[in-house]
């Protein structure tokens, strides 16, 4: 087998897709892919950036199967963002056991996903429970928008009204007509109904309301929510 080499990442060309490394022993630049490899052959879902020490066999100006052997730390501005994010969150509730660090590393490499995200969802209240079933065939979704409703709104209910797209709720026995249902645009059926959920929060005082994000809608306070959507956590719902 050919022997390693060791390389520096010096450059990134996001237009083409490749880094430009420089090689440890003094001999020139060569260029690799943007994802090293990691045990198992697959490649690595966080991409190399510049400061990364790597290894890799040379081929002409080529280097394949490169791993890491040490990753630069991410930007100080960005772990600081992410500091604050985890104090933010802690402040209103949310406390996340997570290093800064790796979630600004995370975010620099551009990793699919979102630790924080994953880590947040036990405590986070969302209307649509997507990982189970289409919000159409979900039996248990207005028991748990009810349920999370309740918690800072006593009394609250909602039930269907069979073979029609309207809710009874309570307090008031009020009938909310939905909108036109779309197996697409499923949101489209609850929006009147999360409208109505949200004036009557408004008018107890509670602090939360059923924000819309992308293709759901979250019980939390606005705040937490934009600053979810500014760190991309979650996707905001995007403008009609």
């Amino acid at each position: 087998m050919r022997p390693t080499d060791t390389f520096i990442v010096e450059e990134l060309n996001e237009a083409h897709g490749f880094a430009r490394l420089r090689s440890e022993s003094g001999a020139g630049l060569f260029h690799c892919g943007l994802f090293p490899e990691v045990p198992g052959g697959e490649l690595s879902p966080l991409r190399l950036q510049v400061g990364d020490r790597v290894s890799g066999f040379r081929r002409g100006q080529t280097v394949s199967h490169i791993q890491w052997l040490s990753r630069a730390a991410p930007p100080e501005a960005l772990v600081r963002r992410m500091e604050e994010v985890l104090r933010l969150l802690a402040s209103r509730g949310l406390p996340v056991e997570l290093a800064p660090e790796s979630l600004a590393d995370h975010q620099w490499r551009e990793g699919a996903g979102s630790p924080l995200l994953e880590a947040l969802k036990p405590k986070l209240r969302l209307f649509f429970d997507w990982e189970a079933a289409h919000p159409f065939e979900d039996e248990r979704l207005l028991d748990r928008v009810e349920q999370a409703t309740q918690e800072h709104m006593p009394g609250f209910s909602v039930l269907p009204i069979p073979g029609q797209p309207r809710f009874r709720v309570e307090p008031g026995s009020l009938v909310i007509v939905g909108g036109e249902p779309d197996w697409d645009e499923p949101a489209r059926l609850f929006e009147p109904l999360v409208g109505h959920i949200n004036r009557e929060l408004g008018s107890t005082g509670a602090q939360v309301r059923w924000v819309p994000v992308r293709d759901n809608w979250v019980l939390a306070p606005l705040e937490v929510v934009d600053l979810l959507v500014a760190n991309g956590v979650l996707q905001g719902r995007a403008s009609a």
